[in-house]
C-alpha cells in the first residue's frame, strides 16, 4: 500500500506510521509478556498464578468496555489514544523505577496489569473505530491483512528476543525495553491523521437533544439496541462468549506443556513461539491478497473446524515420546496452524463489522461485543489454569475440541450464514454507490480543492 500511487499520499503515510507504531509497541509487549509469563510459571510452577494475571486484565477490561465504546463514539479519538498511551508509558515507568529499588514480585506484576487494563480498553476501542477514518473503506481488508502480516514479524521476533534477553538481562532491563517501545509508539501516533475520511454527518444521530443522565443512558443503550435488533449480531454475541471461554487452550496450555512438562529453557520456548508466529505472516498475507470476501461468516465457520482439530493435535508432544527438537518442530507447526486459523476468523469478522456497523455507534457496538466475548474469559482462564494443574490434558483438549465443533454446527447454521451474507453485500453495495456519487461530484467540481472535515 505504501508504494501504490493510486492511494492518496496522506493515507499511505497513515498506513506507514500506524504499522510502524504498532510494530514497535508489539515487539516491546512480546518481550515484556514473555518475561512475565516465564517468571510466573518458572517461579511458581503453577498455571493458576499465570491465569490470575490474565483474569485481572480481563475483569477490569470487561468492566470498562461500555464506557470506552461510548467515549470513542462521542469523544476525540486522537486525544483518547495519545492520552491513553502516555498514561500507559507512565505506568511502565513506575514499574521500572520500582524494580530498580526492589526486586520484581507477583504483587507488582498484578498491580501493573490492573493499571494498564484501566487504560487499554479506551485506546484499543478508539483505534478500532477510527480504522475507517484513517483508511478508505474499500481498503479496510487490505489494511487489516497487511497490518497483520507485517506485525507477524513481531510474533516471530518478540518471543525469540524475550527468550534470549530473559537469560541475558535482568527483569528491570526488559521492562526498560518495553518502556522505550511505549514511548516511541506514542510519539509516532502524533503523526497519524485521524480525520482523513471523517464525515461529520455520520455522527449526527448521536445528538438526542437531551442532557444529563437520560442522555448518558440512551448513549450507553445504543450499542445494545443495535445488536439485539439483529439476529446475526445476537448470535455473534453468544459465539464470541463461548469461543473466548476456550482461549486457555492456546494461552495457558503451550506454556504449561513446554516449561513444566517438557522442561524447555527460556530460549527454546522463545524459538517455539516464534515458529508459531510464522502462521500470522502466512495468514495475513493470504487474507490481504485474496479478493474481497464474499461471505465472511462461512470462512469463519471453516476456521472453527480447523481450530478443533488443532486442539487435539496439540496433545501429541506429550504422548509421542519424541526428543526436544522434534517436539519443538511439532509444537511450532501446530502453533502455525492456530495462528493461520485465527487470521481466517478474526480478519473476516473485523471486515464484516467495519462495513456493516454504522459509524456513529461503531465504538459502542465493538465494546458491547467485546464485553460479551471477554466476560466469560476470566472464568475460563481460572478453570483452564486449575484443570491444567491437575494434568488431565487429554480430557481438557478433547472436550474443548467438541465444544468448538458444537458451536460451529449450532450457531453457524445456513440461516445465519445467509443473513450475514445479505447484510455484508448490502453494506458493500452502499459503499460502491457512495464512491460513485463522490466521483461524480468531484467531476462536476473539477478544479476545486478537496476540503477535509475538522479533526475529531
Amino acid at each position: 500500500m505504501i508504494f501504490d500511487s493510486k492511494i492518496p499520499l496522506q493515507e499511505r503515510l497513515n498506513f506507514f506510521v500506524y504499522v510502524l507504531s504498532r510494530f514497535i509497541l508489539s515487539v516491546g509487549s512480546y518481550i515484556y509478556l514473555f518475561a512475565v509469563s516465564y517468571y510466573i510459571m518458572y517461579e511458581t510452577g503453577s498455571a493458576l498464578y499465570f491465569s490470575i494475571n490474565m483474569a485481572i486484565s480481563l475483569i477490569v477490561t470487561v468492566a470498562l468496555l461500555p464506557f470506552s465504546g461510548l467515549l470513542s463514539d462521542l469523544g476525540n479519538k486522537r486525544k483518547i489514544i495519545i492520552t491513553g498511551e502516555t498514561l500507559n508509558t507512565l505506568v511502565i515507568l513506575g514499574l521500572f523505577v520500582y524494580t530498580i529499588f526492589f526486586d520484581i514480585n507477583l504483587a507488582a506484576i498484578y498491580i501493573v496489569t490492573f493499571l494498564n487494563s484501566l487504560i487499554e480498553p479506551f485506546v484499543s476501542n478508539s483505534f478500532q473505530t477510527s480504522i475507517t477514518e484513517l483508511f478508505h473503506k474499500d481498503r479496510v481488508q487490505k489494511v487489516m491483512g497487511y497490518t497483520s502480516a507485517i506485525l507477524s514479524s513481531t510474533v516471530i521476533l518478540g518471543p525469540i528476543l524475550g527468550g534470549v534477553l530473559f537469560g541475558l538481562l535482568s527483569f528491570n532491563h526488559l521492562i526498560l525495553i518495553f518502556l522505550i517501545g511505549f514511548f516511541l509508539s506514542t510519539i509516532l501516533d502524533f503523526l497519524l491523521r485521524f480525520d482523513l475520511y471523517y464525515q461529520e454527518e455520520m455522527y449526527e444521530e448521536n445528538d438526542h437533544g437531551e442532557t444529563g443522565f437520560n442522555k448518558f443512558k440512551k448513549d450507553i443503550r445504543a450499542g445494545f439496541s443495535f445488536i439485539f435488533k439483529s439476529e446475526v449480531f445476537r448470535s455473534l454475541l453468544i459465539i464470541a462468549a463461548l469461543i473466548n471461554f476456550t482461549t486457555g487452550i492456546v494461552s495457558i496450555f503451550p506454556e504449561k506443556m513446554m516449561i513444566y512438562e517438557l522442561e524447555f529453557q527460556p530460549e527454546t520456548v522463545g524459538v517455539v513461539n516464534a515458529i508459531a508466529g510464522i502462521g500470522v505472516l502466512v495468514g495475513g498475507i493470504t487474507v490481504a491478497r485474496i479478493r474481497q470476501f464474499n461471505n465472511p461468516f462461512l470462512i469463519m465457520k471453516r476456521g472453527f473446524f480447523a481450530m478443533a482439530v488443532l486442539c487435539i493435535l496439540f496433545l501429541a508432544p506429550l504422548h509421542l515420546g519424541l526428543g526436544m527438537l522434534p517436539n519443538m518442530l511439532l509444537i511450532g507447526l501446530v502453533g502455525i496452524g492456530f495462528t493461520v486459523t485465527f487470521q481466517f476468523i478474526n480478519v473476516p469478522l473485523g471486515v464484516f463489522m467495519q462495513l456493516v456497523i454504522p459509524q456513529h455507534i461503531k465504538g459502542r457496538v465493538f465494546s458491547t461485543i467485546s464485553l460479551f466475548a471477554m466476560s466469560i474469559m476470566p472464568l475460563g482462564a481460572i478453570i483452564y489454569g486449575y484443570l491444567y494443574d491437575l494434568e488431565i490434558y487429554w480430557a481438557i483438549n478433547m472436550i474443548t475440541a467438541m465444544m468448538i465443533i458444537s458451536i460451529a454446527m449450532v450457531f453457524f447454521n445456513k440461516k445465519l450464514i445467509r443473513a450475514s451474507k445479505t447484510m455484508y453485500q448490502e453494506a458493500k453495495t452502499e459503499e460502491t454507490e457512495e464512491a460513485n456519487t463522490s466521483v461524480a461530484e468531484e467531476d462536476s467540481n473539477e478544479g476545486t480543492a478537496l476540503e477535509l472535515n475538522p479533526e475529531r
